[in-house]
């Protein structure tokens, strides 16, 4: 669905932008598909949904890389900061994605979610966008809960640890991977492997010093 013409200007355009668009990405069309066009226009609307969702995911990453030694004092940013951080991040890319593009309207957010789920899947439904709001507040319980009580957070079962990051892994995976651009793909791919790795390289480390 379309945008509604507005004649004041989005703030998000007066923030990333001084003119009506940004041209940040190459977007390179085929040849015999068309005419060659090697930049696509965004608007600043655009940027602002991308760029909170992008830096949501750096912190995500980010505190996962450093999360087996949160217990330990450690370097700044702490996986603690890093998780806090990516929170409010994604809350902003939320408020930006349901202002910019839904309007605050719940029934647009869900007849969006089923045009593109359809389109990547051929099953028309709007369940991810309960998969999103589900993602959103198991985010924001378990990190209160560790600002609330960060000893009851750090104890708590690994069971129940596992499935809080198993459910959000699995709903940036989709988010990136199955249903992103093809940089946010890229991204989530990098992001995954780059995780594995360093685990791998973490866990050998710890067997090196247990030697």
């Amino acid at each position: 669905m379309k945008r509604a013409n507005s004649l004041v200007q989005p703030i998000s355009e007066t923030i990333f932008s001084a003119r009506q668009g940004v041209y940040p990405v190459a977007a390179k069309k085929l040849a015999p598909y068309g005419r060659v066009d090697y930049f696509t226009r965004m608007s600043g609307a655009d940027l602002a949904i991308r760029l909170t969702a992008f830096m949501a995911l750096a912190c995500y990453v980010g505190a996962l890389a450093k999360w087996p030694d949160r217990r330990e004092p450690g370097a700044w940013p702490s996986a603690f900061c890093l998780w806090s951080l990516g929170l409010g991040i994604f809350m902003a890319h939320f408020v930006c994605a349901f202002h910019f593009e839904h309007e605050w309207s719940h029934s647009q957010a869900l007849a969006a979610t089923a045009r593109q789920t359809a389109k990547v899947t051929g099953t028309n439904t709007g369940v991810g966008l309960y998969f999103n709001y589900a993602f959103t507040l198991v985010w924001l319980g378990d990190c209160v809960w560790w600002h609330l009580a960060k000893r009851s957070h750090e104890a708590r079962p690994a069971w129940l640890g596992g499935v809080t990051h198993g459910f959000m892994a699995f709903m940036w995976f989709n988010a990136t991977v199955v249903f992103g651009a093809p940089l946010g793909q890229s991204l989530g791919w990098a992001a995954l492997a780059g995780l594995a790795a360093w685990h791998l390289l973490g866990r050998r480390r710890n067997k090196l010093l247990k030697t």
